[in-house]
């Protein structure tokens, strides 16, 4: 009996012994989000409301190549209805309802550093343009 138990103490202890060198289980992975990339910023977009009264508005925009690539660029506005473009000028512009659409009437690419102005008289509630800035492809 007394060996009996001495085997079982020894056995005890190895398996103490072992359980404590034993790595520990491997823990699932935390989910990881997909790391976020931010849009590469093509140019940069001044808008100037140089005027506003009652019914109306003047809007001035100066777009600015800030990148190492040609780009191209048009602008978009949503008008308030009954607002209307009353006039423009160094752009062409077509509408659709309430959607106005902008771009240069020439060549739309802008060099690195190169700027174009463009502007308008607006009808109505004052509408801001969202400008949209893209590397020339192929």
């Amino acid at each position: 009996m007394r060996h009996f138990r001495r085997l079982l103490a020894a056995l005890i202890g190895l398996l103490a012994a072992v359980a404590v060198a034993a790595p520990a289980p491997a823990r699932p992975a935390a989910a990881v989000p997909p790391a976020v990339i931010p849009p590469v910023q093509y140019c940069d977009v001044r808008v100037t409301v140089q005027a506003q009264w009652a019914n109306g508005y003047v809007v001035a925009v100066t777009v600015t190549n800030i990148s190492a690539v040609p780009v191209t660029w048009y602008a978009t506005l949503t008008l308030q209805p009954p607002g209307y473009i009353v006039q423009v000028w160094n752009v062409s512009v077509t509408t659709s309802g309430t959607s106005v659409r902008i771009w240069p009437p020439w060549n739309p690419v802008l060099l690195p550093g190169q700027s174009v102005s463009f502007g308008y008289t607006g009808s109505g509630q004052l509408a801001l343009p969202t400008v949209i800035c893209q590397p020339v492809t192929g």
